[in-house]
């Protein structure tokens, strides 16, 4: 009877409603449109994720795995892609998954195009397309049924089921779903909220899913809840503002990284969330962070300002004011670099700033189209030449060399936490991936109280 009740207490159970909140606002689910601001796009793409789907996705490796196509092939010389699609799957509406609707949905690449064939979608290319599967895993690839009236349906696990208030989205589960339905009946998602009010409706049991920094880990766990983390993908870096005279000399900038205690940073103010950066991409994507070093010599940044032949002005230092992270950390940097001798005033102005902490996500789970958007977001593409397969050597050499002029500090990578009420459970994988992405076609709740 022990035993028993036992199972029944873990097997997953049909019905109840998830309550999330996050402090981003996504204004439209709409694969086609990307948000200007980094944390609102990458919040979008985590809700979109479970409306539409893509013709293939990523797996934990960074692998193609089937989703709307079952299987694909190419020719010897990757020009000519044809993906055969998954039979059986539906939109929200009830219309059938066909070619047409596919490539109606596809947004192009490079020199890639789409046409609908039978039963198949076939995409041909002038030149080789190597990387095109992790192209169709993106986000911006969703596919999407558009009527007229500009209504969007989908074939994800869950859909759209209106929006209450402007800051308010609730999903209900897709009954007709080609995976099976899920064990959800309803999602709700709450925008715009900060993170002392999610961790708040967290403990009085208004929400069951919320967004928490490292800070809050310890504290979460010592109240009975779980903790579910992707892979440490943020990039926490400091960026030297170009064309402003007091951090022109790189000695400065120099002296900087040299002054920053990021062990310190770690240990405390992150506990020991993530990993220390020496290098822009994580060690689990680029697999050489290991040769990027942080070295912190204070000795040294002070000999560097020692040498130069008129004072460092005091420098300002700004940050996001909406990252519960950001002023923490630019106030210690403030701190370390005082001890070197160089003054830093810290604010949220990034108009009159010398340098900027930023936090940046690549786009892609591939390691050279990774460190081509980072290299772009921080203006440093000029001086290195990606190519889409380019060796782990080649890769690191060009990354040594976007960083050899100090422009660009990396800090820390960073995972994206979520703190949990123990009802929520998860059936076969994760309920948030590797990559960031919210598996919750598996979550259940758990109607027996803790």
């Amino acid at each position: 009877m022990a035993a028993g009740l036992a199972e029944s207490a873990t097997r997953p159970r049909y019905g109840s409603t998830l309550r999330v909140e996050m402090q981003a606002d996504v204004r439209r689910l709409d694969p086609s449109e990307r948000p200007t601001d980094a944390a609102e796009a990458a919040a979008k793409d985590k809700l979109e994720t479970l409306v539409f789907e893509r013709l293939v996705r990523l797996d934990e490796n960074g692998r193609a795995q089937p989703a709307l196509a079952l299987s694909w092939e190419h020719d010897a010389a990757a020009k000519r892609w044809v993906f055969r699609l998954r039979a059986g799957v539906k939109f929200h509406d009830g219309t059938t998954l066909s070619p047409d609707k596919v490539v109606a949905s596809l947004r192009p690449g490079g020199a890639w195009l789409a046409s609908a064939g039978e039963g198949a979608v076939v995409i041909q290319s002038d030149l080789p397309e190597p990387d095109l599967l992790p192209d169709l895993a993106h986000p911006r690839q969703s596919i999407a049924l558009r009527r007229d009236d500009g209504t969007l349906w989908g074939t994800g696990a869950f859909r759209p089921a209106g929006s209450e208030t402007g800051r308010r989205l609730a999903l209900t589960a897709n009954e007709d779903y080609w995976g099976g339905r899920p064990f959800l009946d309803r999602i709700t998602i709450e925008m715009g909220r900060a993170p002392r009010d999610q961790m708040l409706d967290l403990e009085l049991g208004k929400a069951e899913f919320i967004e928490i920094s490292p800070a809050d880990v310890r504290t979460v766990e010592q109240r009975g809840m779980k903790v579910w983390s992707s892979a440490a993908r943020d990039t926490i870096a400091l960026v030297f503002e170009r064309g402003r005279p007091a951090v022109e000399d790189p000695r400065v900038r120099q002296a900087i990284a040299f002054s920053i205690d990021c062990a310190a940073i770690h240990n405390v103010r992150l506990q020991r969330q993530g990993e220390i950066a020496g290098g822009l991409l994580p060690g689990w994507l680029s697999g050489y962070a290991f040769l990027f070093s942080k070295v912190h010599d204070p000795a040294r940044a002070r000999q560097l300002i020692a040498r130069m032949e008129h004072p460092v002005p005091a420098l300002a230092l700004s940050y996001d004011a909406l990252d519960p992270l950001a002023r923490d950390i630019a106030e210690r940097i403030a701190v370390d670099a005082r001890e070197a001798g160089i003054t830093i005033q810290v604010s949220t102005a990034p108009a009159r700033s010398d340098l900027r902490l930023v936090r940046i996500r690549p786009g892609s789970l591939q390691p050279a189209a990774a460190l081509a958007d980072l290299a772009a977001f921080f203006h440093l593409s000029e001086s290195v030449n990606l190519l889409p397969r380019s060796t782990h050597e080649a890769l690191y050499h060009a990354e040594r060399a976007l960083l050899e002029d100090f422009r660009v500090i990396p800090l820390f990578h960073l995972p994206e936490l979520y703190a949990l009420s123990p009802r929520v459970k998860t059936w076969t994988q994760p309920g948030v991936s590797k990559s960031g992405e919210w598996n919750l076609e598996d979550v259940w709740i758990d109607v027996e109280k803790p």
